[in-house]
Parts: C-alpha cells; structure tokens; sequence
C-alpha cells in the first residue's frame, strides 16, 4: 500500500463541451447554468448560460461550484499571452475548484456521496473549467475535505501545495534548515512551496519577489530573507549573492519563468542541488533561449569548474507539473496529503481577494496589475452583479 508523504515528511522533519446558449436566458431552472465564458482570445469573458449535460460518464462526478481559484495562468490563457498554447473556443477557464457532490457515475472508487464537501482540479487546458454553477469532473480529480476545513482555504492549495510536495517529498527530500531559492509572485505557486518548506520542512527559504507586497507577505509566511525583483539581471545577481553570503542553496524553485533559473543556477550545491520549474508554460526549448543577460560580480567571477557546474544543474532540470503525473495512485495521495496538513493546520493557504462571478472581470484586471498577493477567489455562487465579496471571512466551513 502506497505509504502517505506526509508521515515521511513528518518522520524526516474528458466529456462532451457544454452547449452554449444566449445571454438572455435564465440560468440554473435545472436544465441551464450561468457561467462565464470566453469567446475570443484577448477580450473579456461573457456571464452566459449554457447547457446542463443530463448524463454523467461512469467515471464522472457532478460537483455544485462554490469557488473557483482565478490563477494567474488562467489569467494568461484569457489575454493570450501565451499564443503558442491554443484552447478550443467557446472555453470556460478555472482548474481548481472547491463545492459539492450533486451526483456520480456508475464507478465510484473514492466512495463519494451526494452532499460530500469536496476539493478538485482538472486539466489547465480543459474547456469546460470550474467559472460555471455546475461541473462535470473525473472522479479521480475529486477529494473529500473534512467539514473542518474551509472550502474557501482549501479552494487553492491542491496544485500549489501539491506541486511543491510532489519536489520536497520524491524528487529532492528536504531536511530541516536546509536552503531554498523560491521565485515568488504575486501568485500561489511560491507561496504554496514557502509555506511547505518552512512549516512542515523547517527548511530556511531566500524568496525573490516581483512586487514590495509580495515580499511583505512572503517574510509573513516564513521567509528568512527577501528579494525584490529586478529588470537589472545584474543587479538582481548582486543583491541574491549579498542574501546568500557563501553559502549554497538545496535547490531553487522556480514559479515565474522568465529563464531566471539560469541565473539562479549558481547559487546552487553543484553536488546534491536541483532546480526546479514549475511554470506551466514552461518549454524546454524556449528556456535555453531566455537566459538572462546579467553580468558577475567581479568578486563573485566564475571558474570554468563553476560554469561547468551551472550547466549541468540546468541540463537537469526538472520541470514540474501535479496534473499529468502518470500514476494516479501517487497523484491522489499528494493531494490527500495536501488536505491532511491543512486539516492539522501545519499549512494554509492564502486568499487575496474574493470576487462574485459577475465581477469575473475586475478579477482579472486585479491579477493583471499585479494587486493580489496570494490566491484570487471567484465566488460562483454569488450571480448578483451589485454584490462583492471582497475579503468576505464569514463563510467559515462552508
């Protein structure tokens, strides 16, 4: 039997697309459901309703939508920042998703019930996406969240905390004051792995952020020391090898992109170090043609040992993505995992803001001027225009 991580980590330290209908007709009589949908690449999403699919698969689940996390790369699948990554249009964005079981399939081998408050995800590319009232998932995508855990919180650790349990737990094992580099943005994907390293690792973390906000909350969530972003390659190098002094990071984990890991790769153990990416966009090829221009220090020059070194930590590089790992068993263990740590609160995680789905829009736009620190949270019940969620904290277990 698959032996769970979290006692390791502890001892060590797809169905048819939904028909889309008019705007005009009334969502949620039991055969339509509001959601928002984008239409067009680059323009704003539409509050539609669209068809109620009537018959599940075996293996799907019929979840009632409380919340739906906004993440920063939904938020670049919308504008189209990435035109390399096409999805098939209409498309309803949102991977990761917190409500509860309307209804199930024949095969029903996590034993789900109706009413169960459940967490789930599904494919960052799937067109039908969380950002509607009612959603057709994989039964192997959901899990049941005890009731003393807020759907709210749970809502966006799945992928990030999974993620980084998936690096911390196999493929790097962390041990307690250990060094990390973590690139933290404004999003949950370096918070997420800050919050694992410190509080369930008690491993020291160097976090470079891109705004002062995040840096501020990232020194709240445990970080030893700051960095802030910078255009100025150089002078980011400068002021990471002034926060690392002589000492080598286990690994660094990369949730930006931008090819900063190769900059980040001499900073680094050469013998027992890793980096990792966890960008979902992250292309093998077009990392090797983003290196950053930045220049040494003159006290910091590097030997040719020291190059070579650098090259061979990128050469491995790991990249990282929770959702296509191979075997199931494993990937529903992480997440299980995931909901076992918060339920003994030795992680949480972080929401910057809550939005009604109306305000789908304004979502964005906070995410794209770079004003959330931390998780953005679409309130999918909430279809009343005038309504605002806004830090909403009375939810509580629901």
């Amino acid at each position: 039997m698959f032996k769970s991580l979290v006692f390791t980590v502890i001892k060590r330290g797809s169905s048819s697309v939904p028909v889309f209908r008019c705007a005009s007709k009334a969502a949620d009589d039991g055969c339509h459901l509001k959601a928002a949908v984008l239409r067009e690449i680059g323009k704003p999403l539409v509050i539609e309703t669209v068809e109620r699919v009537k018959k599940l698969k075996d293996d799907e689940v019929r979840v009632k939508v409380h919340y739906c996390s906004l993440n920063a790369t939904d938020v670049q699948i919308i504008s189209g920042k990435h035109p390399e990554l096409e999805v098939p249009l209409p498309f309803i964005p949102g991977h990761e998703v917190s409500g509860e079981v309307v209804e199930f399939g024949k095969s029903n081998p996590n034993f789900l019930k109706r009413g169960d408050r459940v967490v789930a995800m599904n494919d960052l590319h799937d067109p039908k996406g969380a950002l509607i009232s009612e959603m057709i998932l994989k039964n192997r995508d959901v899990w049941i969240v005890p009731r003393e855990v807020p759907l709210k919180d749970m809502t966006v650790m799945p992928y990030g905390h999974g993620t980084a349990l998936l690096a911390f737990a196999l493929h790097c094992p962390l041990e307690q004051n250990d060094l990390l580099l973590v690139t933290a943005g404004p999003a949950g994907m370096g918070l997420a792995a800050i919050d694992l390293a410190v509080n369930v690792y008690k491993a020291k973390v160097i976090a470079i952020c891109d705004t002062e906000s995040s840096s501020d909350l990232v020194r709240q969530k445990g970080a030893y020391k700051t960095v802030s972003m910078s255009k100025n390659y150089t002078k980011l190098y400068k002021d990471i090898s002034d926060a690392m002094g002589d000492k080598k990071a286990r690994l660094a984990y990369d949730a930006v992109g931008k090819g900063l890991l190769h900059l980040l790769a001499d900073f680094v153990d050469h013998e027992t170090g890793m980096l990792f990416s966890v960008d979902p966009f992250y292309n093998a090829e077009k990392f090797k043609a983003t290196k950053p221009e930045f220049e040494v220090p003159k006290k910091k020059k590097k030997s040719e040992e020291d190059v070579k070194h650098s090259a061979q930590l990128l050469d491995s590089l790991i990249h990282l993505d929770l959702y296509k790992n191979p075997d199931e068993d494993f990937y529903r263990q992480i997440i299980t995992d995931t909901i076992e740590m918060r339920l003994q609160k030795m992680v949480s995680g972080h929401v910057s803001k809550v939005f009604p789905l109306p305000k789908i829009q304004e979502a964005i736009e906070f995410i794209q001027k770079k004003q959330c620190t931390g998780k953005v949270l679409i309130d999918v019940r909430h279809t009343d225009s005038k309504s605002d969620c806004g830090d909403e904290k009375k939810d509580g277990k629901h």
